[in-house]
């Protein structure tokens, strides 16, 4: 499983590094993304329901959550 860590960062930030993660690993692999802006809460799974990923777990721990996709 690949991961990636983008607590701290403002939207688009941790939409553009989750695209651009996705990108590089191959169809069917499993990426967790750890994310704390409120709005990336959103758009992340929004950008990957309309490219055909799909949302495995959402995660809320309180200070931040975790997003599991399977890429298409």
């Amino acid at each position: 499983m690949d991961k990636l860590d983008t607590k701290g960062r403002l939207c688009p930030i941790p939409l553009f590094h989750t695209k651009r993660k996705l990108e590089d690993i191959p169809s069917g692999s499993i990426l967790e993304v750890t994310a704390d802006d409120e709005t990336a809460r959103e758009t992340i799974p929004q950008w990957c329901r309309m490219h055909g990923h799909e949302i495995l777990s959402f995660e809320n721990t309180g200070d931040y959550f975790i997003i599991t996709i399977k890429k298409s």
